[in-house]
């Protein structure tokens, strides 16, 4: 008996509990780990699957309880708005640098068919000297910020690095989470 009107439910509910399972699943702290988590947002965005993208860049947000847990509730509600909107801006941002390399292959005439590929990298305390500013009224430690550069790629490889960025994150609940612009916490970016 061919049963198709109930295999697809069935494939349906067994690839959300597997996206599900993936978004509960603790991220290494690790670059491995950071590139494990990034790379799926590139896909995302390479399958033109909005949905799944903006679900993959909110697993990058600092958990509500984060804000109150480490700056308490004097500091905690006002810096969780902050970064509220300095999240969306970074979900944008990333959005955007997407966007941009059609247009840059385009201007260094790379074939067609080559793929392109993102990369992650640790940026390294020898590589930059600066550090993050502590807020006033920390409640808690601040989990050490971690830079990661973010390269792109088309391969094979003869075309190089097509543009990259640096973003901050920090290790928090089993995964990371976007800090701020490069050097600078979330709490020090903006205009």
């Amino acid at each position: 008996m061919n049963r198709p009107g109930l295999l697809l439910p069935v494939l349906s509910m067994s690839l959300c509990a597997a996206v599900f399972s993936w978004a509960q699943a603790s991220i290494p702290n690790t670059p491995q780990g950071f590139q494990l988590q990034f790379h799926p947002v590139f896909e995302s965005f390479q399958r033109h699957d909005d949905r799944e993208l903006a679900s993959r860049l909110d697993l990058f947000a600092i958990p509500p309880h984060w804000f109150n847990d480490t700056f308490g509730a004097e500091h905690g509600p006002a810096l969780a708005s902050q970064y509220s909107s300095e999240f969306a801006a970074f979900k944008r941002r990333i959005i955007a640098d997407f966007g941009s390399i059609d247009s840059v292959r385009t201007q260094l005439q790379v074939d067609p068919a080559a793929s392109t590929e993102v990369r992650t990298r640790r940026w390294t305390a020898t590589e930059d000297t600066t550090s993050m500013q502590r807020p006033s009224g920390l409640k808690a430690t601040l989990p050490p910020a971690q830079k990661f550069a973010i390269d792109v790629f088309a391969t094979p490889g003869q075309y190089g690095r097509l543009t990259s960025w640096i973003e901050s994150f920090v290790y928090i609940d089993g995964a990371f989470r976007y800090f701020g612009k490069q050097n600078r916490p979330f709490w020090k970016t903006g205009p």
